[in-house]
């Protein structure tokens, strides 16, 4: 279980609600109830990590993550599935998630037929052509999430894939989302690219009157506002009060789909563990309620991998330490890239949003070739091979022609269980001559076969550098070393 460090002045998401809107009994009864748990639990967890940094506003889809994860989680093993089931709140019963999934989705699918509502989920896979995925592991993506497959050549046509996904989520998002990869997103080493996207339209069961909308202060900051068209009316609804904050459900047409919205009664956020907000939601109760409610658009765009590294799941990214064995049956793949993408727009006639999250796994087989990295100085001929005649000679002692020097390269191998060269907060640290320049953290798990990869880039600083890979003590045989960039 995680707490949600911090909480925004109005949380606007039809897609959180979604999970606990519908009526208790069904809950209690469905097949998928341990996994709206934990798929909560991880949205607040996310959320509190992506508050954690400054920004104007904030809007995601944990649903749309949540599936896509989920699709990948099927396909790990070992440590690296224990890091995704503890960081995403899933059942270490792998072979169960699927299939609550699958029932979850149906669930809201059936939305799709209540007056006033749109509520599409589709997922899609891009498999690299001729590799030879687990048949087990796609069957789980067809049949549990009704995932399309496209067998899809990365080595050649990388850039026409892109806009082929771009379409395709434009298309299932009613062309909200229409260019969720960037062109550079997609390269010869992807093996693998999982989609979801979650489309909602929704109409609300009292209208508000564009009459009354006018403008009026929303305070940013203590003493501090901005004049916003602000939505008002006297609804019967389901409403809450303590004396932290209050909250308001605000329906729409013929659908168990609401809009929760908690409005702390300071000024500033507040801390609200999923304790915490399961009391919320258990004790809104019917009342008129004079509800004030500003019109909003707001598009995110988030980079996944440093947020799910923070919240546990490393190895995934890892080249040559992640195990997605349980997808082709070897050690080769890893999570290169994970983006998110999300939409809302709350007016007066109800609610439009909608998100897609790309999952891309890409290749991580070691080459068994030689490596020549010209990484020191080096002398070089340019010569006539016919008659052998050398018509330029030199060397490079340094590349940049007269760059200030960078830090020496301090002793190559640490193991994590070392506290020799320190540990502070979580972060092991290195301690290297010099100041202000650029590292290369490098891992290595078999100091006999050499395969050195980068993990991460540091600035080295006044002597000293840390980097955040998390300690664990089924770590202890794997090695360090950094060297200049």
């Amino acid at each position: 279980m995680r707490k949600w460090n911090a909480f925004s002045l109005v949380l606007g998401t039809a897609l959180l609600a979604v999970l606990y809107s519908a009526p208790r009994s069904v809950l209690a009864d469905s097949s998928y109830t341990s996994l709206v748990a934990g798929n909560t639990d991880f949205a607040l967890g996310l959320y509190g990590q992506l508050a954690a940094v400054p920004t104007t506003n904030l809007f995601f889809s944990p649903y749309s993550i949540s599936t896509c994860l989920g699709m990948v989680y099927a396909g790990a093993a070992g440590n690296t599935a224990s890091q995704m089931a503890e960081a995403l709140d899933f059942s270490t019963n792998q072979a169960g998630v699927g299939p609550e999934f699958g029932a979850l989705q149906a669930e809201l699918i059936a939305q799709q037929g209540s007056n006033g509502i749109i509520l599409n989920v589709a997922n899609g896979l891009w498999a690299q052509t001729n590799f030879p995925f687990l048949p087990a592991f796609l069957a789980n993506a067809t049949g549990n999430y009704d995932a399309m497959v496209q067998s899809v050549d990365f080595t050649t046509d990388a850039p026409e894939i892109c806009d082929q996904i771009n379409d395709w989520v434009s298309e299932e998002t009613d062309g909200m989302i229409a260019n969720l990869l960037s062109p550079r997103a997609l390269n010869p080493d992807v093996r693998l690219l999982l989609v979801d996207a979650i489309y909602f339209n929704g109409g609300w069961r009292s209208i508000f009157n564009t009459n009354l909308t006018v403008n009026a202060p929303f305070y940013v900051a203590p003493g501090q506002f901005l004049y916003v068209p602000m939505m008002a009316q006297v609804e019967g609804v389901r409403y809450y009060a303590d004396s932290f904050l209050q909250a308001v459900e605000l329906p729409y047409t013929n659908s168990s789909v609401t809009l929760l919205v908690l409005l702390p009664k300071t000024n500033g956020p507040a801390s609200l563990p999923p304790a915490e907000l399961s009391a919320v939601i258990d004790g809104l109760a019917p009342s008129w309620v004079d509800v004030r409610l500003p019109k909003f658009k707001l598009d995110t765009t988030i980079n996944l991998v440093p947020i799910l590294k923070n919240m546990g799941m490393v190895d995934a990214f890892m080249p040559g330490v992640a195990d997605f064995s349980g997808i082709d049956g070897g050690r080769d793949l890893s999570i290169g890239s994970a983006f998110h993408e999300a939409v809302v727009e709350v007016n007066e006639t109800g609610t439009i949003a909608a998100a897609a999250t790309a999952i891309g796994i890409v290749s991580t087989v070691v080459s068994l070739n030689p490596v020549f990295q010209a990484d020191h100085p080096f002398i070089f001929l340019i010569r006539d091979t016919n008659s052998g005649s050398i018509l330029f000679m030199g060397r490079v002692d340094d590349p940049t022609g007269g760059g200030a020097a960078l830090a020496a390269t301090p002793t190559p191998m640490i193991q994590t269980s070392d506290s020799s060269f320190g540990i502070r907060n979580q972060q092991f640290g290195f301690k290297v001559a010099g100041t202000n320049c650029l590292l290369v953290v490098e891992a290595c798990t078999n100091l006999a076969g050499g395969a050195w990869m980068p993990i991460q880039g540091l600035m080295l600083t006044n002597g000293s550098a840390y980097f955040s890979e998390p300690l664990q003590s089924n770590r202890s045989t794997r090695f360090y070393r950094v060297r200049p960039q």
